[in-house]
Protein backbone atom coordinates (compact mmCIF):
# COMPACT_ATOMS: atom_id res chain seq x y z
CA UNK A 1 0.00 0.00 0.00
CA UNK A 2 1.43 3.39 -0.91
CA UNK A 3 2.35 5.79 1.82
CA UNK A 4 -0.50 8.28 2.34
CA UNK A 5 0.46 11.88 3.01
CA UNK A 6 -2.28 14.36 3.80
CA UNK A 7 -2.35 17.56 1.78
CA UNK A 8 -1.81 20.91 3.52
CA UNK A 9 -5.54 21.58 3.02
CA UNK A 10 -6.48 18.27 4.73
CA UNK A 11 -4.09 18.98 7.60
CA UNK A 12 -5.59 22.44 8.07
CA UNK A 13 -9.08 20.94 8.13
CA UNK A 14 -7.97 18.55 10.90
CA UNK A 15 -6.47 21.44 12.84
CA UNK A 16 -9.71 23.40 12.50
CA UNK A 17 -11.67 20.37 13.70
CA UNK A 18 -9.40 20.00 16.74
CA UNK A 19 -9.78 23.73 17.49
CA UNK A 20 -13.52 23.18 17.82
CA UNK A 21 -12.79 20.52 20.45
CA UNK A 22 -10.83 23.22 22.29
CA UNK A 23 -14.14 24.85 23.18
CA UNK A 24 -15.32 21.65 24.83
CA UNK A 25 -12.01 21.24 26.68
CA UNK A 26 -12.16 24.83 27.95
CA UNK A 27 -15.66 24.24 29.35
CA UNK A 28 -14.61 20.91 30.89
CA UNK A 29 -11.54 22.46 32.53
CA UNK A 30 -12.97 25.74 33.82
CA UNK A 31 -16.75 25.50 33.52
CA UNK A 32 -19.30 27.26 31.35
CA UNK A 33 -18.48 30.70 32.74
CA UNK A 34 -14.78 30.33 31.85
CA UNK A 35 -11.72 31.40 33.80
CA UNK A 36 -11.88 33.95 36.56
CA UNK A 37 -9.42 36.79 36.83
CA UNK A 38 -7.22 34.67 39.11
CA UNK A 39 -6.40 32.25 36.23
CA UNK A 40 -3.32 33.45 34.38
CA UNK A 41 -2.21 32.70 30.83
CA UNK A 42 0.28 30.06 32.03
CA UNK A 43 -2.54 28.05 33.64
CA UNK A 44 -4.57 28.30 30.42
CA UNK A 45 -1.57 27.19 28.40
CA UNK A 46 -1.07 24.20 30.74
CA UNK A 47 -4.68 23.15 30.06
CA UNK A 48 -4.19 23.48 26.31
CA UNK A 49 -0.89 21.56 26.41
CA UNK A 50 -2.45 18.69 28.40
CA UNK A 51 -5.36 18.53 25.94
CA UNK A 52 -3.01 18.55 22.93
CA UNK A 53 -0.92 15.74 24.41
CA UNK A 54 -4.09 13.72 25.00
CA UNK A 55 -5.27 14.23 21.42
CA UNK A 56 -1.84 13.18 20.12
CA UNK A 57 -1.72 10.10 22.34
CA UNK A 58 -5.24 9.02 21.40
CA UNK A 59 -4.72 9.60 17.68
CA UNK A 60 -1.37 7.77 17.56
CA UNK A 61 -2.68 4.86 19.66
CA UNK A 62 -5.62 4.30 17.33
CA UNK A 63 -3.58 4.64 14.12
CA UNK A 64 -0.81 2.32 15.35
CA UNK A 65 -3.34 -0.30 16.47
CA UNK A 66 -5.19 -0.12 13.15
CA UNK A 67 -1.89 -0.59 11.33
CA UNK A 68 -0.95 -3.58 13.52
CA UNK A 69 -4.39 -5.16 13.01
CA UNK A 70 -3.73 -5.33 9.25
CA UNK A 71 -0.90 -7.83 9.75
CA UNK A 72 -3.09 -10.80 10.55
CA UNK A 73 -2.24 -13.66 12.87
CA UNK A 74 0.92 -14.89 11.09
CA UNK A 75 3.80 -13.39 9.10
CA UNK A 76 6.60 -15.08 7.14
CA UNK A 77 10.11 -14.99 8.58
CA UNK A 78 12.21 -12.67 6.39
CA UNK A 79 15.14 -15.11 6.54
CA UNK A 80 13.59 -18.55 5.96
CA UNK A 81 9.97 -17.84 5.03
CA UNK A 82 8.44 -19.96 7.81
CA UNK A 83 5.05 -18.74 8.97
CA UNK A 84 5.37 -17.27 12.47
CA UNK A 85 2.69 -16.19 14.93
CA UNK A 86 2.35 -12.45 15.50
CA UNK A 87 2.61 -11.61 19.19
CA UNK A 88 2.39 -8.19 20.80
CA UNK A 89 4.83 -6.61 23.24
CA UNK A 90 4.53 -3.30 25.04
CA UNK A 91 6.90 -0.62 23.76
CA UNK A 92 7.21 2.89 25.13
CA UNK A 93 7.21 5.47 22.34
CA UNK A 94 8.09 9.13 22.74
CA UNK A 95 6.48 11.71 20.49
CA UNK A 96 6.62 15.48 20.39
CA UNK A 97 4.70 16.46 23.51
CA UNK A 98 4.38 13.14 25.28
CA UNK A 99 4.73 9.40 25.25
CA UNK A 100 2.54 6.33 24.91
CA UNK A 101 2.78 2.59 25.30
CA UNK A 102 2.20 0.77 22.03
CA UNK A 103 1.26 -2.90 21.69
CA UNK A 104 3.90 -3.55 19.03
CA UNK A 105 3.65 -6.61 16.77
CA UNK A 106 6.64 -8.93 16.96
CA UNK A 107 7.35 -12.46 15.73
CA UNK A 108 9.82 -15.16 16.70
CA UNK A 109 11.07 -17.74 14.20
CA UNK A 110 11.99 -20.98 16.00
CA UNK A 111 13.95 -22.25 12.96
CA UNK A 112 16.18 -19.17 12.66
CA UNK A 113 16.00 -18.44 16.40
CA UNK A 114 15.46 -14.78 15.73
CA UNK A 115 12.89 -12.16 16.53
CA UNK A 116 11.60 -9.87 13.81
CA UNK A 117 9.10 -7.10 13.46
CA UNK A 118 6.71 -7.76 10.58
CA UNK A 119 7.44 -5.55 7.58
CA UNK A 120 4.82 -3.26 6.14
CA UNK A 121 2.64 -4.62 3.34
CA UNK A 122 4.61 -2.70 0.71
CA UNK A 123 8.13 -1.37 0.80
CA UNK A 124 8.57 2.38 0.83
CA UNK A 125 9.62 3.87 -2.46
CA UNK A 126 13.29 3.24 -3.14
CA UNK A 127 13.66 0.71 -0.32
CA UNK A 128 14.09 -3.02 -0.90
CA UNK A 129 11.56 -5.46 0.54
CA UNK A 130 12.74 -8.28 2.70
CA UNK A 131 12.09 -11.65 1.17
CA UNK A 132 12.72 -15.18 2.27
CA UNK A 133 15.72 -17.13 1.07
CA UNK A 134 13.28 -19.72 -0.33
CA UNK A 135 11.63 -17.05 -2.52
CA UNK A 136 15.04 -16.07 -3.90
CA UNK A 137 15.97 -19.73 -4.48
CA UNK A 138 12.72 -20.35 -6.37
CA UNK A 139 13.73 -17.88 -9.11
Amino acid sequence: MPRRQLSPHELQALRDFAAQWGKIIARRALGDSGPGTEVDFQAMEDIARAAAAGVCEGTLSVLLQQQADRLGAEQPCPACGRSCTVQQEDRLLAFHGGQLTQREPVCHCPDCRRDFFPPTAAAASGRPRLQSRRAADDR
